[in-house]
């Protein structure tokens, strides 16, 4: 009983250190302007897909897009929704952190291109609630660029190679997860989706290239 405590206690305080380890350099991350467009390369389960990312199309959101990176924050994630329109990922490992970023929003702005096949946004649940997640669009989805209020998806990039690689990320689960369990995913992490659902495809990591 009391090395089951112990080993609790372990298991803790290394979740906290990691936890605080992440948030420094997320928020260190955080002072860094991004450059007028770069690309970055996604390591996957399937195979690696590349996007290049425009500042012109959304200032916000790929300056975030490139503090996230450079803090290796897209790493050991869950592709958790695959459906016939897009991929969506960015639910980390930490639920702490998950805590944490779910809090740093970004401002919403004016949607300059259009999500058609192979752009790539921020997920949001409403206005000025872009926060972690990414989607890529697996067809033409330009109805997300005026869809729910004024300012909605607007692309902060495209993918440039691999983009066969997106389409044939595992589906079977479809958008269950992301409206039934995405609360559980972030409370819990990786294990959940391994309990749960089995057989996903995951970001490995990104790197600007």
């Amino acid at each position: 009983m009391l090395h089951k405590i112990g080993l609790i206690i372990v298991l803790t305080l290394f979740t906290g250190m990691l936890f605080a380890q992440s948030i420094k350099k997320i928020n260190r991350n955080f002072k860094h302007d991004a450059p007028d467009s770069f690309h970055v390369v996604f390591y996957t389960t399937k195979g690696e897909f590349e996007m290049v990312a425009y500042k012109a199309w959304s200032p916000q959101g790929v300056t975030r897009l490139y503090q996230l990176v450079k803090s290796k924050y897209y790493t050991n994630m869950y592709i958790f929704r695959s459906t016939n329109r897009y991929i969506q990922f960015g639910i980390s490992n930490q639920p702490d952190l998950n805590k944490y970023l779910e809090h740093q929003t970004i401002q919403d702005e004016k949607v300059s291109e259009s999500n058609t096949v192979g752009k790539v946004a921020f997920a949001t649940g409403g206005p000025n609630n872009r926060t972690v997640q990414l989607f890529v669009n697996k067809i033409d989805n330009s109805r997300l660029d005026t869809f729910g209020h004024a300012y909605s998806f607007p692309p902060i990039g495209k993918v440039v190679r691999g983009i066969n690689i997106v389409q044939n990320f595992y589906g079977n689960y479809k958008d269950t997860i992301t409206f039934q369990h995405q609360d559980s995913v972030m409370k819990y992490g990786n294990v959940y989706l391994e309990k749960h659902f089995p057989g996903l495809d995951k970001i490995k990591k990104a790197k600007i290239k």
